[in-house]
Parts: structure tokens; C-alpha cells; sequence
């Protein structure tokens, strides 16, 4: 009785690592879930009252088209260490741009969701670095490693056009929200910008068109000067609405960068 009696208290230790792995997992999701369902209101109550305005543009592309493909590798199954890791960094730019919207959003009625969600996003953010548990997950570096090569080869699908195609409607929009306030900018360098703004956009609205990775470079090479720019004269004057269009072709670039490996 006794040799029986023993043989799940040999087990206890090891049931009480997975419990405290699930544990951390669980609260990474739960703060997830709660942080996205704030921006989505948040940006339900903007699109009601400013549809269109550089708010509740900036906060569409967070929510429908940086933060889920971000956190998506969370979700795989079996879940690596490699997947952590993916999505502690991609969420970075999400964070970035949820601060530019807030930024944007002083003294509305938002701006108290919008800080819960970032607080939300960040706690779980802060969780998905597993260097205190870096033995927890699988690694799984020669799977990962393998995927990469075998991306590099394959065709262009339908999502990576249509990723392609994203970044073209986020340098629109970037150009569209530059375009009607540079005057109230009064700032030289300004239409410098704007003007650079278009050329990229020329340049991605090409590649969208031929989804070939000389085109989405050459776009890349036109939105890394036009944001090199914005940066300069959003340093020199800071102007939150010309802060939000430079969020939005950080996000176009970095969709290119990111999906140009997989174009012919």
C-alpha cells in the first residue's frame, strides 16, 4: 500500500511545473482577450462619431491589421518557445501605434479605454518573455528554420498579395490624412513630406499591382525616405495627426519587409 501510495507523490513535481506554464499561459491569454475587446470599443465609439479622422484610422489598422497576425503564433499548436518569442516581438509595433492613438485621442471619450487596452496588451506582452522559463516550451529552431527556407521558395498566395495590397491602402491612408492637414502644419518640410508621402505611394500602389519583390523593394526603398522625412519634421514640431500618418507607413513597410521574401 505504502509503494503505491508513493508513486503519485513522485509525479507532484513535475504536474506542478505544467501547472504554473498553464497558469502564466492563461493569464497571457485572458489579458488578450480583455485588451482587444477595448480596442474594438474603443474604435466602435470613434468610428460612430469620427469615421474617418486620423483616430479612427490609425485605430483600424491596429486592430484589424497589426495586432492579430502579431499574436497569432500564441495560438499554434503545439505551441514552441520560437512562437513566444514571435509574438513578444511583433507586438511591439501594436504598442507603438496603440501610444500614437492615445497621443491622438487626449481628453475624448476613448482615451481612458485606449490606456486600459495598452496596460492590458503590455501585461501580457511583459508575460510572453519566457527568460525566466526558458525551458518551459520546445525551441523548435530547425523547425522554424526550415519553414523560413521553404518560404523563400514558394509562389506568392492569395494572403501574402493581399498583405501586399494592405500596405498599399495604409500608405493611402497615411497620404490621405497628410494631404488635407499639412496646411494647418504651416511647416515647409511638411509638403517635402507629403510629396515623398505620394511617391511612395505610387511605388506601392506598382507593386500591389505586379506582386514582384523588385517592385516591393523599390516600394520599401520609397517608404523608408518619405518616413525618414516625417520623422524629421515630426522631431522639429511635433504634430500628433502627422504622427499617426507616420505609424501607418511604418506598418506599410514593415508588411512589404516582412512578406517580400515570399514574391517571385
Amino acid at each position: 500500500m505504502t509503494a503505491v501510495l508513493d508513486k503519485p507523490r513522485a509525479k507532484a513535481k513535475p504536474k506542478a511545473e505544467k501547472s504554473t506554464l498553464q497558469a502564466r499561459l492563461d493569464k497571457i491569454f485572458a489579458k488578450l482577450k480583455l485588451g482587444q475587446e477595448k480596442l474594438q470599443l474603443a474604435h466602435h465609439s470613434v468610428g460612430l462619431t469620427d469615421p474617418g479622422d486620423a483616430p479612427e484610422i490609425l485605430l483600424r489598422a491596429v486592430t484589424e491589421d497589426m495586432l492579430p497576425p502579431a499574436i497569432a503564433p500564441m495560438y499554434r499548436q503545439p505551441l514552441t518557445r520560437a512562437d513566444v518569442d514571435a509574438a513578444y516581438t511583433g507586438m511591439f509595433t501594436s504598442l507603438a501605434a496603440i501610444d500614437g492613438v492615445i497621443a491622438l485621442s487626449l481628453g475624448q471619450v476613448i482615451e481612458d479605454t485606449l490606456r486600459d487596452a495598452w496596460a492590458l496588451l503590455d501585461e501580457a506582452n511583459s508575460l510572453m518573455d519566457f527568460t525566466d522559463m526558458k525551458d518551459a516550451l520546445p525551441e523548435a529552431q530547425d523547425f522554424a528554420h526550415g519553414v523560413e527556407a521553404t518560404a523563400a521558395t514558394t509562389t506568392p498566395t492569395d494572403e501574402v498579395s493581399g498583405l501586399i495590397f494592405d500596405a498599399y491602402e495604409r500608405t493611402s491612408e497615411a497620404h490621405a490624412i497628410l494631404d488635407s492637414h499639412v496646411s494647418e502644419m504651416n511647416n515647409g518640410a511638411a509638403y517635402g513630406a507629403r510629396s515623398l508621402v505620394k511617391l511612395a505611394l505610387d511605388a506601392v500602389s506598382v507593386a500591389d499591382e505586379t506582386n514582384s519583390q523588385d517592385d516591393c523593394e523599390t516600394a520599401s526603398g520609397a517608404l523608408h525616405e518619405a518616413i525618414e522625412v516625417l520623422e524629421l519634421v515630426t522631431d522639429e514640431a511635433p504634430d500628433l495627426v502627422a504622427q499617426g500618418a507616420l505609424s501607418l507607413l511604418v506598418l506599410a513597410k514593415q508588411l512589404i519587409d516582412d512578406n517580400v521574401g515570399a514574391l517571385p
